[in-house]
């Protein structure tokens, strides 16, 4: 999932503020289509099989190419969105790896005065030879949230995601899950450079297998993981740069042994334009989970689903717009991410280089 676009995250911070004022208010049905950036070039993994193991990591050389529609929509105070997305990485040495992916994105809105309410659909297909890389995500949220006159915003949106794999090997089929939360937010702009905002939220993630005690699988009764988390953001500009700073602690109370656990995490994003034409960004995060029993892992049980996302990470992007419809970036990015052994990490390093044509 990380590279379902971390990095491309953050640049978003960017344009936010402007895509946010684009509302519609009048009775004129509008519609837009538009084709979405195309993006080819190179990635260099060093760790392409996620080992432990100094001595066992594989590196490998992946071209990679990205592109897309987009269609837009409008009726006074109601919007509509549709957005598909096609990427494929080809890996030179492990061809097994490659992968084809496809994104459907679907968002369905409407804005009746200080509200706002939305529906998004995001369906993505990821088909590989490799196991790890055969799956698809069905996401879906319907939210909220009230913007009164002065500073405060409020936010609340449910969701149901699903992640099924092809594969039919009992262990990949065991990681299939499915996750259904809610959550619920508050924030406050506290002048033109400084918003904060605090969210709370609670998941249910339900796997496609038992759930065990110290030593023998319980029949009939699914491992459920329930995680409760808060989370603390400050939004700001600082010296001239965007700083987007995160805390959270979340708290995961599971019915199978040893997959109770606490995390924390913080991170640190920043984004500095020195020129017209060039972007820096920087994106750091520390990441702490503690179990409160070693888990249980042999051939018919993995240990948890590994959220990447929320791993530690240091990453560095500089984009350069060379001409008025091209880019060009260079990325540089390291890993600590769980394994699937249970107390171990492995590391990756990524290094990114991509050109860009908008339209």
């Amino acid at each position: 999932m990380k590279n379902r676009l971390l990095l491309a995250g953050l640049l978003s911070l960017l344009p936010a503020a402007g895509m946010a004022q684009d509302t519609a208010g009048n009775g004129d049905f509008q519609a837009r289509a538009a084709l979405q950036p195309i993006e080819f070039g190179f990635r260099y993994d060093d760790n392409v099989f996620r080992s432990v193991d100094l001595g066992g990591r594989l590196s490998d050389e992946i071209y990679l190419v990205n592109g897309g529609v987009r269609l837009n929509s409008n009726y006074d105070i109601f919007k509509g969105e549709f957005n598909y997305h096609l990427g494929a990485d080809q890996y030179q040495f492990y061809s097994v790896l490659s992968n084809i992916k496809n994104n459907f994105e679907l968002m369905l809105g409407a804005e009746p005065g200080d509200f706002s309410f939305y529906y998004q659909k995001e369906y993505f297909l990821r088909d590989s030879q490799y196991e790890q890389f055969n799956y698809w995500d069905d996401d879906n949220l319907l939210g909220a949230q009230w913007a009164p006159p002065g500073p405060w915003t409020y936010e609340a949106r449910g969701k149901y995601f699903s992640r099924q794999y092809y594969g039919s090997d009992p262990t990949i089929l065991a990681e299939n899950f499915v996750d259904q939360g809610f959550l619920a937010g508050i924030g406050r702009e506290l002048d033109e450079k400084i918003s904060v905002k605090l969210e709370g939220s609670y998941n249910s993630r339900q796997f496609n297998r038992w759930a065990v005690t110290a030593a023998a699988p319980l029949p009939g009764v699914i491992q459920t993981d329930e995680t409760w988390s808060v989370l603390l953001n400050a939004h700001l500009y600082f010296e001239n740069i965007l700083q987007d700073i995160n805390f959270e602690q979340q708290r995961t109370n599971s019915n199978s042994y040893g997959f109770s656990n606490t995390v924390q995490s913080v991170s640190w994003a920043a984004v500095v334009k020195p020129s017209a034409s060039i972007y820096l960004q920087l994106l750091f995060r520390l990441f702490s989970k503690t179990y409160d029993n070693q888990p249980l892992v042999n051939k018919d049980l993995q240990i948890g689903f590994i959220d990447e996302d929320s791993q530690d990470l240091l990453s560095l992007k500089t984009t350069w717009d060379w001409a008025p419809q091209w880019s060009a970036s260079l990325s540089g990015s390291r890993f600590r991410n769980e394994s699937i052994q249970p107390g171990q990490y492995y590391i990756e390093d990524l290094l990114t280089a991509t050109v860009q044509r908008n339209f």
